[in-house]
């Protein structure tokens, strides 16, 4: 059950915590795995499931020709998400990722592996967006690692946790979402292991690029995403998979309702890096809802409760499609807050000027308001 899988430690000989590269962000928002600057909306929450399956992504401590086209090993891993608008630009979030089902076929090459099932780590974030528009904009992610395996190498015996701080940031360019994040991953290593021919891990540089078109005829967003990681102090043994990792992404994300969305796709590494799979396909859904935290209590809200057909007045500046009146903003923000909870609704926006001017003028006006 899930609680298992929740309470499970892995015991691992060789791969590690945050060498698994496929992280879903908590979020959900835009990308996969790449940060983009927008946060979720106060109050709101998210939980996504995602599952991929690696081949051919666990270290090789004796020199093999390597064939894409022979499976060594798979390793079938999750990411359990839950994200949360804490406040405006601002949102936290919480990943577990779990390795359910692995298979070494090559017993004369020594591989690492995971020697049970469960989760691997325990993964907390939280991203705020300081500048930015419906355009994109820039945010600071900052997340700390900590490692559930036992007798884990990469980390070390008695290892701390390991930090990351990232700046992320995004732009819309003629219809094509382009986003990236660029940081430096902070680690505490422990003692190194006697028995394995590897050092722990010492800090890292870390970076990805995402951009995402939306196909309408599909109704659907194409994902491109590349990230990975390089050594900013090299150990002093090495395997014969590098420390520094890139894998690129292909995939598409199909929104099956406003909450609802729906992603699958496949990857492969650029580099043969620790954690970098010669094939990786994935699949994963996110569900957001909300807000949990808002009461209704506006007077918006109020003629709703009342009344099962409301007539909202706006207000606009004399020969202009401009809102400089206070109370119609409010009404027009209370309204937004409302039809968000609500999420099914009816509506009809109607408009009309004075009698000054010609018709066609007026209804060009009309049009704008």
């Amino acid at each position: 059950t899930s609680l298992i899988v929740f309470s499970t430690i892995s015991n691992a000989n060789v791969v590690g915590t945050d060498a698994q590269n496929f992280n879903a962000i908590s979020s959900g928002l835009d990308f996969v795995t790449v940060h983009s600057s927008e946060t979720l909306e106060p109050g709101y929450v998210n939980l996504g499931l995602f599952v991929n399956l690696a081949v051919n992504s666990l270290p090789i401590f004796q020199q093999t020709d390597g064939s894409r086209t022979q499976f060594e090993d798979e390793l079938l891993g999750a990411d359990i998400n839950i994200g949360y608008g804490l406040k405006e630009n601002w949102d936290v979030g919480l990943s577990l990722p779990q390795i359910w089902y692995q298979h070494v076929g090559n017993d004369s090459v020594y591989r690492g592996f995971y020697e049970n099932k469960g989760n691997t780590e325990v993964r907390v974030n939280t991203k705020y967006r300081f500048s930015g528009d419906s355009n994109g904009g820039m945010a600071v992610v900052a997340s700390a690692n900590f490692n559930r395996i036992e007798n884990n190498p990469y980390t070390g015996d008695g290892a701390g946790p390991t930090y990351n701080l990232e700046l992320a940031a995004d732009h819309m360019f003629n219809g094509v979402a382009v986003g990236g994040d660029v940081g430096y991953r902070l680690r505490n290593p422990g003692t190194a292991s006697a028995t394995v021919p590897i050092q722990p891990f010492k800090d890292q540089i870390i970076g990805s690029m995402a951009a995402s078109y939306y196909l309408p005829k599909l109704d659907a967003k194409m994902i491109f995403e590349i990230f990975g990681s390089y050594p900013a102090q090299k150990s002093d043994k090495a395997d014969y998979r590098s420390q520094s990792s890139l894998e690129a992404l292909l995939g598409v994300k199909y929104d099956i309702t406003r909450q609802l969305a729906f992603h699958i796709g496949g990857g492969t590494q650029i580099l043969q890096g620790t954690g970098s799979p010669d094939w990786r396909v994935y699949s994963g859904v996110n569900y957001a809802f909300g807000p949990i935290n808002k009461k209704m209590d506006t007077p918006v809200a109020k003629q709703f409760e009342e009344q099962d057909r409301v007539v909202l007045d706006i207000n606009f500046d004399f020969d202009s499609d401009k809102i400089n009146d206070e109370t119609s903003l409010n009404v027009l923000r209370e309204l937004a807050d409302y039809l968000l909870v609500v999420g099914k609704y009816h509506l009809v926006i109607s408009g009309h000027t004075d009698s000054v001017g010609s018709e066609e003028y007026n209804q060009k006006l009309s049009g704008r308001r």
